[in-house]
């Protein structure tokens, strides 16, 4: 909480947080009550605009867009042997395609492919269950589809 003098008064506000609270916990404080809830909207006019503030616009909602993406996909990577490799691709067929890359070792092949977050432990099991190895997830910060 901080304060504000204005006009002789002492005005308090709170800080806006995201929504895991990580630096406000490290401060060694804790939430009492959500004061309000938010919603960033991007508006755009219908009007039309020069070909910089158009371009600016697409890039803008293309950079928007590739964060709430990746809000709902992890990259799933695993190592899978040529034997299970097609039982492997048809359990997580990435959006498009698997990326595929030989391995050093004979017949060996690393797949990289997005999943939806929803079903990524689910989509492991399988992977596990089909003969993958070194099955990995990590979360995306930002990404373009």
């Amino acid at each position: 909480m901080s304060t504000a003098p204005v006009s002789g008064y002492q005005f308090k506000y709170g800080n806006i947080l995201p929504e895991s609270g990580e630096t406000m916990r490290a401060a060694g404080l804790h939430a009492i009550a959500t004061v309000i809830e938010t919603e960033a909207v991007l508006i755009r006019t219908n009007k039309p605009l020069s070909s910089e503030h158009d371009a600016l616009i697409k890039v803008i909602t293309k950079r928007i867009a590739g964060v709430i993406a990746a809000e709902r996909y992890v990259v799933c990577q695993y190592n899978v042997h040529r034997d299970n490799l097609a039982a492997a691709e048809k359990i997580s067929p990435g959006r498009r395609a698997p990326t595929i890359s030989r391995l050093e070792e004979k017949d060996w092949f690393g797949v990289s492919v997005m999943v939806d977050k929803t079903k990524v432990a689910t989509v492991m099991d399988q992977l596990e269950r089909a003969g993958a190895e070194d099955i990995l997830a990590f979360n995306l910060d930002n990404c373009r589809v």
